[in-house]
């Protein structure tokens, strides 16, 4: 995919949008951080389950409420695809795995890359991770072979408390197994969660999640949704109006907020669209009898699907686009609902 100009990241807590002003945007190169799509940073802002999901430190407080950080893509870095939302399709055993969750959310769920190619990057991260998972299931087998609970040996501290009452020769041979399995462990961390900075000079915008904005938003959900047209300028003028207004919004000197956010709302239509259509292509191959996994095959994502609903739905959208009056806002989007809406349908019919 092509690197977006603007991101937005739903942040945790006020605490870490005021951390990522002062002092610039830590992620992990390839993690899903960050977003081209303005709903889904505010519901990450806003959504108190989604939010105690992040890996932030600070505290969150019940009522609480998180911010929109935007910033720009600096020249040295790339936002792409984040590692593991790929998937596997087996036709033969019907069987889809992989990371189904993250492959439906697509252009929602993103990571910032520095310099390098994406790809290489990103098949670098995902086996490392794959190693530390291995090394943390040798560290639990060997914990259990010497009568150690996994959870009684989280750390170090735990450890030498958990082997207290062992002897002395023993207690070495289990520090040192641990501590050549740690020093193999923090090696493969540092290539499965390798960092990414954008500086404080790219954080262009600390916006409060109100009410109003959602409204607005909740608008433009409805409207992708409905595959209606979408006036992109009508859209671009009231978020520009509502984040000027507010003055809790902390606003970058000199920077366009019209720009800005009407150059986010086209790569929201294109999130949320390409979301939409995943989503449809999931519950196709579900109504065809397909099994469906999540995080290679650790998850079952079970669904039932009604297939004469799921049809009605399909042709409702194809009676919208093959109308000659279609037009979602954004060109490229109209062809890629043309193209793809269709298809499902005649797969769908298919495996009837």
């Amino acid at each position: 995919m092509k690197s977006p100009e603007y991101i937005a990241h739903g942040t945790s807590s006020e605490k870490d949008a005021q951390g990522i002003q002062t002092e610039g945007f830590d992620a992990q190169e390839g993690r899903a951080t960050v977003s081209a799509d303005l709903l889904y940073a505010f519901k990450w802002a806003t959504k108190q389950e989604r939010r105690n999901a992040s890996k932030s430190h600070s505290e969150v407080e019940e009522e609480e409420t998180g911010r929109m950080m935007i910033m720009e893509v600096p020249d040295d870095a790339t936002v792409d695809y984040a590692a593991h939302t790929s998937i596997d399709v087996d036709n033969e055993s019907q069987e889809i795995s992989g990371y189904s969750s993250k492959y439906e959310s697509g252009r929602r769920q993103l990571a910032i890359y520095n310099e390098g190619d994406v790809n290489d990057k990103r098949e670098s991260i995902e086996a490392a991770k794959q190693e530390l998972k291995q090394i943390h299931a040798q560290y639990n087998e060997f914990l259990e072979q010497n009568g150690i609970e996994p959870h009684q040996a989280q750390t170090k501290a735990d450890l030498v408390e958990a082997i207290r009452e062992f002897d002395i020769e023993r207690q070495t041979v289990i520090l040192q197994k641990a501590e050549e399995l740690e020093a193999i462990r923090i090696e493969k961390g540092k290539l499965a969660e390798p960092n990414a900075h954008i500086a404080k000079e790219h954080v262009l915008m600390s916006v409060v999640p109100t009410k109003e904005l959602w409204g607005t938003l909740e608008g433009l959900q409805n409207k992708i949704r409905n595959v209606e047209k979408i006036d992109l300028e009508e859209f671009t003028g009231e978020i520009t109006k509502i984040i000027q207004d507010n003055k809790e919004n902390q606003l970058g000197s000199g920077v366009n907020v019209r720009e800005v956010i009407g150059n986010l709302l086209r790569t929201t239509i294109e999130a949320e669209v390409m979301k939409m259509v995943r989503a449809f292509s999931m519950d196709v191959k579900r109504a065809n009898g397909y099994q469906i996994y999540n995080r290679g095959k650790d998850e079952v994502k079970e669904k039932v699907v009604d297939k004469q609903q799921l049809t009605q739905k399909l042709e409702k959208i194809i009676s919208h686009i093959e109308s000659k009056d279609f037009d979602i806002g954004l060109e490229h989007v109209n062809r890629y609902l043309r193209l793809n809406v269709p298809k499902l349908l005649t797969e769908l019919n298919k495996g009837a």
